[in-house]
């Protein structure tokens, strides 16, 4: 379970995940400073209970093991690059 930090949660056959994780490469570029961690939701079913995903791909800012911030619609990198600053 990741405790500070970028969650990104997908799943292998999903194509909105495929684009969602180029963005996310995109977003990681451009500020190296960011650590973003990267889950199949099909190996972690208890943090998706936990952290209570409804759907991938999900990006989650998460404080002491607590989800503060969710996002779910990858709109575009300028999108993304805002949810993570």
């Amino acid at each position: 379970m990741v405790k500070d930090g970028l969650l990104y949660i997908y799943a292998p056959m999903c194509g909105t995940c495929a684009v969602a994780e180029r963005m996310l490469t995109v977003v990681e570029a451009v500020d190296p400073t960011l650590k973003i961690e990267k889950r199949d939701a099909n190996f972690i079913p208890n943090e998706m209970e936990a952290y209570q995903v409804m759907s991938v791909p999900a990006l989650l800012k998460l404080e002491n093991g607590q989800v503060i911030d969710r996002m779910y619609a990858f709109h575009n990198v300028q999108h993304v690059l805002s949810f993570v600053k």
